[in-house]
């Protein structure tokens, strides 16, 4: 994760949020920000420049986030005030975490041969549920290779539930 300064302020905001009963909607403006600048490198690039000046940081990343929650704003300005604009995406990201971390959700990736259907996920949610009691984002993946079923990742953990991995599980009790 991001920079102790990131985690501090992402903190604070949360807390602000939770206050005013806005967290869920400033995760969404996070989440939004996330994207926003990991898909578009001038974006990052400018906010990291020396040679940008912080007033010009700030006006742009108001512009570009002009939907987003006064909260989110205020944050933007606090930072350039602090000179600090280029830990908004490490900001995003903590808060991000501390949100997905009091709500029990975490993150995981399943891999299927083919688009993941709604039965498969409820599936695979109740998997995740009975592993770790948390529920989860998930993101899906698609690989031919495994032929069905899925392969769940969550964090440190791989559960393999596909027709390849059960080949390859009967294939080495044979050899």
């Amino acid at each position: 994760m991001g920079s102790r300064a990131g985690r501090r302020y992402a903190k604070a905001v949360i807390e602000l949020a939770q206050a005013e009963k806005l967290d869920e909607k400033v995760l969404n403006d996070f989440t939004t920000i996330r994207s926003t600048i990991s898909e578009h490198k001038d974006l990052k690039l400018m906010m990291t420049s020396p040679l940008v000046e912080v007033s010009k940081k700030e006006a742009v990343l108001l512009e570009v986030f002009n939907g987003a929650h006064d909260l989110v704003k205020k944050l933007i300005k606090t930072l350039a005030a602090n000179n600090r604009v280029e830990i908004l995406d490490e900001v995003s990201e903590a808060y991000i975490s501390l949100y997905n971390s009091q709500h029990h959700i975490q993150s995981a990736t399943v891999i299927t041969a083919v688009e993941m259907t709604k039965d498969i996920e409820e599936k695979v949610q109740t998997k995740i549920k009975e592993i770790t009691g948390f529920t989860a984002n998930l993101t899906n993946q698609v690989d031919e290779s495994i032929l069905g079923g899925f392969i769940l990742r969550l964090k440190d953990l791989q559960f393999d539930a596909s027709v390849s991995g059960s080949l390859n599980r009967f294939k080495r009790q044979l050899s």
